[in-house]
């Protein structure tokens, strides 16, 4: 009996054993179980997550910009400035707003020249040089309108070039201020802007060309002054007779001869003792040179700032008995026709005169580039200009086949 009870408790213990030893082996999983998931699943999703995608991002950023910069434009080459500097370059992404596509390559293409004033001579020698030009291009047509000095009036021609559906605009402003908003409304509206000679407040447009009518002002000024001292002019009296009241060609010339009085040591506020507004007409500088003669019959310099004002100073002296020979009459233009500065120099009316482009070639040729191979033009080219002095005259005239050229 104690023998059986013996066995049957070594059985139990050893059963006991047994099932100890099974319990250790099942923990054993449940600890590689948890090691699985936290440590590699987790390292490999945040490896895929933090590096690959950013890489893809960075490399589509840069490449996108590189892609679409330029937009379908060919930057300018040097060749192309025909004898002009580059003041301001061209916009990198072309001379249209943002988001206007090249313009459309067609077989004829309508070109709109708002002219600010065509009884000024030289304004009518610019539109004639840009129908000159144009008839080099058989696929232009050019339609042209005449503010006849009048702000409102150019406001409305370039309102009914845009409804007519011009391909490209140029236009000469009247005034500054007065042409800017409707100048952006057609550059925003994916025209070209070419503008000539008067710059605006705001550079809504695709190129602006024109002569610097600071130099300009600049070069007459030292002339005057120079002249004053080589005949003994001392004190050195000088009239003025200025363009239009706003038009920044006017400001611009003003400033520029008090500059020039100043590079040769003259002091523009006792040398200039007349001043006034003629707006570029001959005819309003008669009355206006005819005050400044009555009032200071011993004037030395009678600057006009431009040639038939000049011309009309020189009428207004005459009339008045004034001894012409005494005094050096300037102007600026320097126009190659029968009555243009060129033949005033030659025939001793005009002491001087400066050589002003009227830039009407030159926008037609861009116009031809921009339209046609769409080339990115500079932003601001500016003109040369040049003296015509009586020892140069000849020459000058030579040169632009005035009527006196030999």
């Amino acid at each position: 009996m104690r023998t059986k009870m013996s066995f049957s408790l070594l059985v139990l213990i050893v059963l006991a054993m047994m099932v100890a030893g099974c319990g250790a082996q099942q923990a054993a999983p449940t600890a590689k179980v948890e090691a699985i998931p936290v440590e590699e699943p987790t390292a490999k999703v945040e490896a895929t997550t933090a590096t690959e995608p950013t890489a893809e991002a960075e490399a589509t950023t840069v490449e996108e910009p590189a892609a679409a910069e330029g937009g379908g434009w060919t930057m300018y080459s040097p060749d192309m400035l025909g004898g002009g500097t580059v003041l301001e370059d061209a916009r990198p992404a072309g001379p249209l707003p943002e988001g206007c596509a090249v313009p459309e390559v067609k077989d004829k293409y309508l070109i709109g020249m708002s002219q600010a004033n065509r009884a000024e001579p030289w304004r009518e020698a610019m539109d004639s040089q840009i129908e000159a030009a144009a008839q080099e291009y058989p696929n232009f047509e050019v339609i042209f309108q005449d503010a006849a000095q009048d702000n409102a009036d150019q406001v409305s021609d370039v309102e009914n070039l845009l409804t007519q559906g011009i391909d490209l605009l140029i236009i000469s402003p009247n005034e500054a201020a007065p042409l800017n908003e409707i100048v952006k409304e057609a550059w925003d509206s994916c025209v070209p802007v070419i503008v000539l000679d008067r710059n605006l407040v705001d550079p809504n447009y695709s190129m602006f060309i024109g002569a610097d009518n600071v130099a300009i002002g600049q070069a007459a000024g030292q002339y005057a002054a120079k002249w004053c001292a080589e005949n003994g002019r001392e004190p050195c009296e000088i009239a003025e007779i200025r363009g239009l009241e706003g038009a920044p060609p006017a400001k611009d010339r003003g400033d520029g001869f008090r500059t020039g009085l100043q590079d040769e040591g003259l002091d523009p506020e006792q040398a200039i003792i007349f001043s006034q507004n003629a707006d570029w007409l001959r005819e309003r500088a008669v009355p206006a040179a005819a005050a400044a003669f009555q009032a200071f019959p011993d004037v030395d310099v009678l600057y006009g700032h431009n040639d038939p004002m000049a011309e009309g100073a020189y009428i207004a002296a005459s009339d008045a008995g004034v001894n012409v020979a005494d005094i050096l009459f300037i102007g600026i233009d320097a126009l190659p026709t029968p009555d243009g500065g060129i033949m005033s120099v030659l025939e001793g009316r005009l002491g001087v005169t400066f050589v002003y482009p009227t830039g009407g070639r030159q926008a037609i040729e861009w116009a031809n580039l921009i339209l046609t191979q769409h080339v990115n033009p500079p932003l601001w080219v500016v003109l040369p200009f040049d003296t015509v002095s009586p020892d140069k005259a000849q020459e000058v005239c030579n040169t632009f086949n005035c009527p006196g050229a030999q």
